[in-house]
């Protein structure tokens, strides 16, 4: 119910103290204002709108690669030196989205960047490597850390 003045509260007690609000089904929740929906929480437990990741991940890029935790994510392939492709669980709804990169590599002795991505709803495609002198050309390269963050899509 919707006490007067807007306030949210249930059978007269309002949200002074840690709430439960759901079902044992397999339902959204979705919050709306002014009748737009600002954030969704699906069933799975992700919480979607413009103001949360779509997908994370933090990734082993070297030996055997493998994914230390993440977000929406189902697989990555390594599709060789410095190429890998994060598999999306749940697809975005378009590839207009912001991706972020960071990578490490210790000992390389230059520093590591990511050189292009390629966006497509399923998935991200990142090339990874190290810059080489002062003409900054990108040499592939495994990396032994790699997280990405997505916005948008």
């Amino acid at each position: 119910a919707v006490a007067a003045g807007g306030d949210l509260s249930f059978g007269g007690d309002t949200f002074g103290a840690d709430k439960t609000i759901g079902s044992n089904d397999t339902y959204s929740l979705s919050l709306e204002t002014d009748g737009t929906e600002r954030l969704k929480l699906h069933s799975d437990g992700r919480g979607l709108s413009e103001f949360t990741a779509k997908v994370w991940i933090n990734f082993i890029g070297v030996y055997t690669i493998s994914i230390r935790d993440s977000h929406n994510v189902s697989s990555i392939t390594d599709n060789g030196g410095g190429d890998f492709t994060v598999t999306f669980a749940n697809s975005l709804a378009d590839a207009n989205y912001s991706a972020v990169a960071t990578v490490f590599q210790p000992a390389v002795g230059d520093f590591m960047d990511v050189d292009a991505m390629v966006n497509a709803v399923g998935s991200v495609r990142i090339y990874t490597g190290y810059v080489i002198g002062l003409d900054s050309s990108m040499s592939p390269h495994d990396v032994s850390t790699c997280c990405i963050l997505i916005f948008g899509g």
